[in-house]
């Protein structure tokens, strides 16, 4: 469904403005605001409430784009370390301030602005690589929390005009930017580690004589500004006078849209919601954003490879899928170009975008929620099926509640398809499976919007189970690590945030899970650290005890940060075990789920 401003709603009903009020009531969705949320708005004045929440109209554009990249760079991408993060020294305001004892020390952090040469800055070329990979908008680092400002600034002078590279790389990039088509957000960070009045804790000063000046400054220098993406690290709306700043925003930049970080991340403000190095979950009925990168850190910090392709196209139509948008970060070196093998990935996705392009752009999320499987976007009586995972060449998915009247496999081969009251059977040739994304294109009887969220997996069978390996590479990486222990542990799309390493010294590890009673598995997830990583394991098998005896139900090549795999049938047994017969001798598991 597209998204209906609901002013009115607002008045009568108790919505928010921006926010039509849900279709579905199933359970699956929708998303409501916290009533803190609601609390908080009724301390404010009508014009100061409404300028918190963009309109319907304002986020068209957006939530057709689905796809952005997110370019973090600075004099710090000279220094091989994470932007901001790893500077060694305080940290004002944050509950990490007098705990930082790795890094590269502050003296040298802070004055390697009059180093910065970027000889092989080129925005038009940053920017082109930005059309040429298929995305929309360019969310630009202006300001992070180590203070530098990388746009000319008449409030400080550690700036980028003041290195030896003295040209306001903003300027260049929103220019291109405009010249190719491209949206602009700026990203600007609220906290400021180097500020001196940010520092003293004197908020309410800071905001008046600097944050909201140098906020006019991006928003009255550069022409038109399309999104201001903030990262207010969680903190009060009032620690940054969020109301009267938005209001401010608005009036400067008409149609502008605002992400959620001026405000509690709990509260869910501004006008879309950003997990971050992980997929959201699916909501359609308030706008969410995915940021993550194509590999490394925020900004550069080592020619660190890029995701796998399949990897990258499953992020983003995972993300499509669930309802949301992706914003990839890339970081050019200190020098100003991009890593050749991330510049040459995004090429890749671009391709793949000019030839499918159409089943992600303009889509919404559903009616399949995202599964082990895959996942499905729709527009209008059209709904496209992203098989991403491992599988034979047959899928079952929960029946449609709607005639279909024709299909056809985008990606080549012809497929069959039944429908029976509960389930929908698509049968292609394996030889027809696309390493990448097999894409297949349904034409209903009636519009998808009309059809409520379908779940297409529940909660993991492994919830619970008791975990033991081979070998542990130290204490902290127990196997249990892999396990949730219940479904509260959910957070953004994932379960577990630990991990399992086995010792280097063991030739063939494993990793097994031992349920309370036997059950039906035919699906199975496994992530190798972060989603977008690549694989450690070169070869594996999964094994399932039957009968007191080992029986081999899978076996692959890679495992990496996004393996999911449709067993051939379903396999009952109360003891799983992955088994490592090829590897590096370095690895993390961070997840190990039975469906």
């Amino acid at each position: 469904m597209k998204f209906k401003s609901a002013a009115v709603g607002f008045l009568l009903a108790g919505a928010l403005p921006g926010f039509s009020m849900p279709v579905h009531t199933d359970g699956i969705e929708p998303y409501y605001h916290p009533e803190s949320l609601q609390y908080y708005l009724d301390t404010l004045p009508e014009g100061d409430r409404s300028a918190l929440f963009a309109s319907a109209e304002d986020m068209e554009w957006w939530t057709d784009a689905r796809f952005g990249l997110f370019y973090c760079w600075g004099p710090a991408s000279m220094l091989e370390c994470s932007l901001g993060w790893g500077r060694k020294g305080p940290r004002p305001q944050h509950p990490t301030d007098g705990k930082v004892t790795k890094g590269i020390p502050q003296e040298i952090y802070d004055n390697q602005y009059k180093q910065l040469e970027a000889p092989n800055f080129d925005a038009d070329e940053l920017v082109s690589t930005v059309k040429d990979a298929g995305a929309k908008y360019l969310i630009w680092l202006t300001k992070h929390h180590d203070g530098f400002s990388v746009f000319d600034t008449k409030l400080t002078d550690y700036n980028i005009m003041n290195t030896p590279f003295g040209r306001d790389a903003t300027r260049e990039v929103v220019d291109a930017c405009h010249k190719y088509g491209i949206k602009v957000a700026l990203y600007y960070s609220q906290p400021d580690w180097y500020n001196p009045i940010y520092t003293s804790g004197d908020n309410e000063r800071y905001c008046d004589e600097y944050l909201s000046p140098q906020i006019r400054e991006l928003l009255t220098q550069y022409g038109k500004i399309d999104v201001m993406w903030f990262d207010g690290l969680g903190r009060h709306p009032d620690t940054w006078k969020a109301p009267k700043l938005l209001k401010m925003i608005r009036e400067l930049q008409p149609g502008i849209i605002v992400n959620h970080r001026f405000g509690h991340p709990p509260w869910h403000m501004g006008d879309f919601d950003g997990p971050e190095r992980t997929v959201g979950r699916f909501q359609t009925n308030r706008p969410w954003e995915t940021c993550t990168v194509i590999g490394g850190g925020w900004a550069w910090s080592g020619d660190a490879p890029a995701m796998p392709l399949p990897q990258a196209i499953s992020l983003l139509v995972r993300c499509a899928g669930g309802g949301g948008n992706l914003a990839l970060g890339v970081g050019p070196r200190g020098t100003g170009e991009l890593v050749p093998d991330h510049k040459k990935r995004l090429g890749e996705i671009g391709k793949w975008m000019k030839q499918y392009g159409d089943t992600v752009y303009r889509t919404q999320g559903g009616p399949y929620i995202p599964g082990i499987w895959g996942a499905s976007t729709h527009e209008d009586k059209t709904v496209y099926l992203h098989v991403l995972a491992s599988w034979n060449g047959v899928l079952v998915l929960p029946a449609l509640p709607a005639e279909i009247q024709s299909m056809k496999v985008l990606t080549g081969g012809d497929a069959e398809f039944s429908q029976t009251p509960d389930s929908l059977i698509i049968t292609l040739d394996p030889s027809q499976i696309s390493p990448v994304n097999t894409l297949i294109k349904l034409t209903l009887d009636r519009p998808a919007s009309e059809i409520a969220p379908i779940q297409t997996k529940g909660e993991p069978l492994s919830l619970g189970a008791i975990a033991t390996a081979s070998s542990s590479h130290r204490k902290e990486n127990r196997p249990q690590n892999v396990v949730a222990s219940d479904a509260k542990e959910f957070s953004e799309g994932i379960f577990v945030k630990s991990s399992w390493g086995p010792s280097s010294r063991d030739k063939q590890p494993w990793i097994q899970l031992q349920l309370s009673d036997a059950e039906s598995v035919s699906q199975i997830r496994l992530m190798e650290g972060r989603f977008g990583s690549g694989s450690r394991v070169q070869k594996y098998e999964l094994q399932a005890e039957i009968g007191g005896q080992w029986v081999t139900v899978h076996t692959d090549t890679t495992i990496g940060g996004d393996c999911n795999i449709l067993l051939k049938e379903p396999v009952e047994s109360d003891i799983f075990r992955l088994h490592i017969l090829k590897w590096d001798g370095h690895m993390n598991l961070n997840s190990f789920e039975l469906y």
